[in-house]
């Protein structure tokens, strides 16, 4: 579940107001790519939150 503005509500096994939903984020030398996803969360609805297929291409440095 998303609020314009807000970002992510909840979010199974990390409660309210997650603050990793999505998008490409850099920790500590890492990127993460975190997506939204395809599924339905145990409620069977995404409120705001419409799926998302990401494809990431790597590449040697």
């Amino acid at each position: 579940m998303r609020v314009p503005g807000i970002g992510g509500v909840y979010a199974p096994h990390q409660g309210v107001l997650p603050v990793l939903t999505e998008g490409v984020h850099l920790r500590d030398g890492t990127t993460m790519v975190i997506s939204r996803g395809l599924g339905n969360s145990i409620a069977g609805v995404r409120v705001n939150n419409p799926r998302e297929l990401v494809l990431v291409e790597l590449t040697a440095r």
